[in-house]
This record gives C-alpha cells, sequence and structure tokens, in this order.
C-alpha cells in the first residue's frame, strides 16, 4: 500500500473515540444524513497522535526507525443511519445488539470487550484481512510513521497491530487490538463540530512496551594450577550502565577451580542494551592476571541474538600461577537493590587465605 501523508478531519481525537467509544451510536443517531454505504473508505494509520488522546510519545523516536505491520479485518456492516451494525463471518456469532439499540448504554469496557472477543476470533479462525499495510516512516520525509489502507467499503473494523521489537532489540511492542467504525465525522469523534462524515480517516496505535534481558558469559582461562595449594577462586564485579550512564544493574560473581583449564560462567535476566564492564577484584591468592584486570561488553537480547543480529554478550579473562605458596577460596557475592537508587551487598565474598 502507498503511503499517505494526509491528516484527515478527527485526526487528534481519533484513538480517544477508538478508545472510549461509549457515545459513537448515540452521536451518529444525531448526524444530519445517512452514510453512502457503497462509498469507498480509507484508513491512516499513524504512530503520531499526541499525548492528550493517549498516544504513545516515548515510543515515537523509536516507531520512526521501525516498520510495523497492521492487518485490517472486517467485522461487520454497517446500515445507512451509521449504527445497525450486523456482523460478517467468520465474526457472525458476534453481538452488536446493545450498540446498535442502546448506544448510551455502551461503555469503553464494552468496546473493548467486543475488540477482544473479535481478536480471539481472528487468531482462532484465521480470516482473510480486508487490507493490510505496513507503519513506517517515509524516507525524506518529516512525517511520523504511517500507513494507508484503501478500498474499504463503509462497516466495523478490527485493526491489528503486529508485535515489533525497536530497531537495536531492547524493547518489544505490543499494540491493542481495537474496532473502529468507518465512516466517521468530528461529530461522532468529538461530539462537536460537522456531521458530514469523513470517509478518509486517520487512527493511532497504542503501545505497551516490554523490556528485552540478555545474557553474560564470562571466559575464565587458568594457565596453570597448582594442586598442592588446593582450590583456587576468582571473583568478578560486573556494573551495568544505560546509555545515559546511570547504574541499572551491578553484581558480583566468583569462578572456582580445582584444575587448569577454562570455564566460563553465565549471569542471566540483565537488562538489554546496557554497557557492562566486568573487573576482576580477586585473582587467587597465588595466582595473577595475565592481561587485562577488566572487560566490557554490550548486552543483546536473547531476541538479537536469536534473529542474528548480535552474539551474545562475553568477556574474557586468563591468569596464571605466580610461584606463591598461599591457598585461598571465596563465597559468591550479591547485590541487589533496594528500590532507592542504592544496593545492598548480600554475602560478601571473603577470600580464605592460608
Amino acid at each position: 500500500m502507498k503511503m499517505s501523508k494526509r491528516r484527515t478531519k478527527g485526526y487528534a481525537l481519533a484513538l480517544a473515540a477508538l478508545l472510549v467509544l461509549p457515545f459513537l451510536g448515540l452521536l451518529q443517531t444525531q448526524a444530519a444524513k445517512g452514510i453512502d454505504v457503497g462509498h469507498a473508505c480509507s484508513l491512516t494509520v499513524s504512530v503520531d497522535i499526541g499525548a492528550e488522546a493517549g498516544g504513545n510519545d516515548a515510543y515515537l523516536e523509536d516507531f520512526n526507525k521501525m516498520s510495523i505491520p497492521v492487518s485490517v479485518y472486517r467485522v461487520a456492516d454497517v446500515g445507512v443511519t451509521g449504527q445497525d451494525f450486523t456482523p460478517v463471518e467468520p465474526f457472525g456469532e458476534m453481538d452488536f445488539g446493545k450498540i446498535s439499540q442502546k448506544p448510551a448504554e455502551v461503555t469503553a469496557t464494552d468496546w473493548q470487550e467486543l475488540a477482544q472477543q473479535a481478536e480471539a476470533i481472528r487468531r482462532d479462525a484465521e480470516p482473510e484481512a480486508a487490507g493490510e499495510v505496513e507503519v513506517q516512516a517515509e524516507a525524506g520525509s518529516d512525517q511520523p510513521a504511517q500507513g494507508t489502507v484503501s478500498g474499504l467499503t463503509p462497516g466495523l473494523f478490527l485493526v491489528v497491530a503486529g508485535e515489533v521489537y525497536n530497531p537495536d532489540y531492547t524493547v518489544q511492542y505490543h499494540f491493542t487490538p481495537y474496532l473502529t467504525a468507518l465512516p466517521s465525522s468530528d461529530y461522532t469523534l468529538a461530539g462537536s463540530g460537522s456531521d458530514e462524515w469523513v470517509y478518509d480517516t486517520t487512527i493511532g496505535l497504542k503501545a505497551d512496551a516490554t523490556p528485552q534481558l540478555g545474557r553474560l558469559n564470562i571466559v575464565k582461562t587458568l594457565q596453570d594450577f597448582n594442586e598442592t595449594l588446593g582450590q583456587a577462586t576468582f571473583v568478578f564485579h560486573i556494573v551495568g550502565v544505560n546509555k545515559f550512564g546511570v547504574t541499572e544493574y551491578e553484581e558480583v560473581e566468583s569462578m572456582t577451580f580445582s584444575v587448569a583449564g577454562s570455564e566460563t560462567v553465565t549471569l542471566e535476566d540483565i537488562p538489554a542494551g546496557l554497557t557492562v564492564t566486568v573487573t576482576e577484584v580477586y585473582s587467587g591468592a597465588s595466582y595473577t592476571i595475565d592481561g587485562p584486570d577488566k572487560d566490557t561488553a554490550l548486552i543483546w537480547s536473547e531476541a538479537a541474538v536469536s534473529a542474528g543480529a548480535a552474539e551474545e554478550a562475553s568477556v574474557a579473562f586468563r591468569n596464571r600461577y605466580d610461584g606463591g605458596n598461599r591457598g585461598g577460596y571465596g563465597v559468591t557475592n550479591h547485590f541487589e537493590s533496594d528500590g532507592e537508587g542504592g544496593w545492598e551487598w548480600e554475602n560478601p565474598t571473603t577470600p580464605l587465605e592460608e
């Protein structure tokens, strides 16, 4: 579908009307004239709907870099009055009697429940979409990401946007499915203004964001080992900061060796997008670091790794026996947030030396 730049009447209030629709049927009955049921409609889906309409201002930077698949399903025919919805297959069992006959009693919850019911039927029956579009920003344009579905006949439609990740896979966005009636008017959307039917309507998407998590592998290689001294423990301090330099993750991990060789410890559930710095803060009683004592890595989400967009974060350290005669081991530290921007240090590591 060709991307449309046109903004129509009722644009700023579209989402508010779609999500809070108890007055829709009542207002439609007050329109001056009936709709032309043979007139083709278009539906433009935009990411820029404004905070006053329950918009996604905090997500706009991501959305304008993404491609969001949107499918539109015809749920019901509509009568000339703009109400009197008659369900079509596979939505034939849905009951629109209340919104057709008692519009003044219809609540936002009623509309949400109908949308959820329609979405459940869609998932089960897999009907063919009446229209599909990719909501995305047009190259070289200063317009927000949007897409237009054309050639729709008047009726009630279910709008479903697919789940997508932002470009760096740090967030997954989920969009609320909802019902929208075509055509609409300023009067039906806002309760005031023109009652002329608008057959080309713009609506917005409402999103929820789920931060993604990733893993960190700490690889330790012990080049040689003194069996007489017994086990050797190595301790690491891990700090993760976001793009603003704010610490969001802190942990201490240890590794204990009984023989020479390489071992890996994996830390789970680290917020994706953090830059972690791992510092070896204790190198065993009679061992020394062979190389840098710290390393950094960017945490990629499991989704990014699965998609082949990145590799799992990993840091590496090497140690060697320094000729000493002290043995030692330790236990693992653990940090937990105190909920007030600080950290509580539980079970502090206390290396034991002989």
